[in-house]
């Protein structure tokens, strides 16, 4: 799916806030979305969300431009003393601070690069594995996002396919570590996790299994899904229409072998 955002359109649905860095308590401006403006579309088959006019998750993370602490909006307030220390140690010695950029939008480059820095600063923190495994989910994302504007850029209908194959293995290595952080999670930690359910987040991992031609991982984690109590019908319809795709690209997986 190629897409093109129109970039004054998107202006309407964003807006700029100050905001005092926990880490380094100086005051700088970022960019927020108006989430009640939003107009959502059908998401991706990996819950990846999609909306009329933006990408939100472009402005996903808050980056401070002088400390380099850099995390979700939703978290970028709560630091602990210890991830204060551990962050000025491994992150804001080697920061180069920058001047304040008073740019209005977010390019995908420049988004990819502040959730890059997101996840250093949470592998430096050492945050649960699901929030590092959440953030390479979301550069994925934005890579895939990125692919797409391209596509939708080329005037002849042929987007510069090296670089897209960079970016395509790009994405394909966030994914895969996303998958493995998340799994990892699943074992680990108590739902809700990275705000899912357990249902969903089995979803979601049964769509990345399935991805990895991981066939029976993937059923299983469909019929986790499918047999729980409670979950909604969307969810369960959702479960049963990709246990037959995988259903069916194993036994022509199976058949190619042969």
């Amino acid at each position: 799916m190629s897409v093109l955002y129109d970039k004054e359109e998107e202006k309407k649905y964003v807006y700029i806030k100050k905001i005092n860095c926990t880490n380094c308590e100086k005051q700088f401006n970022d960019i927020r979305v108006m989430n009640s403006k939003l107009r959502r579309k059908e998401p991706d088959q990996d819950l990846r969300p999609r909306f009329q006019f933006i990408d939100s998750l472009k402005y996903g993370v808050t980056a401070c431009p002088y400390c380099g602490y850099t995390a979700s909006d939703k978290n970028f307030e709560h630091l602990t003393s210890l991830q204060q220390r551990r962050l000025r140690e491994k992150v804001t010695s080697q920061f180069m601070q920058r001047e304040p950029s008073d740019e209005q939008l977010l390019d995908y480059a420049t988004a990819i690069a502040r959730h890059e820095l997101a996840l250093v600063c949470a592998m430096s923190m050492e945050l649960p594995v699901s929030e590092q495994g959440y953030l390479c989910l979301h550069i994925a994302w934005l890579l895939r996002g990125r692919i797409e504007e391209m596509e939708a850029e080329a005037e002849d209908g042929q987007a510069d396919q090296e670089a897209c194959g960079q970016l395509k293995e790009k994405e394909e290595r966030y994914y895969r570590q996303a998958y493995e952080w998340l799994q990892k999670a699943a074992t680990q930690e108590d739902f809700p996790i990275c705000g899912l359910d357990a249902s969903t987040f089995d979803y979601l991992l049964a769509v990345m299994s399935a991805h990895f031609k991981e066939y029976d991982i993937a059923s299983k984690y469909c019929g986790s899904v499918v047999q729980t109590r409670g979950v909604s019908s969307k969810l369960k319809d959702k479960a049963l229409m990709l246990k037959d795709e995988i259903m069916e690209a194993k036994k022509a997986a199976e058949e190619a072998a042969e």
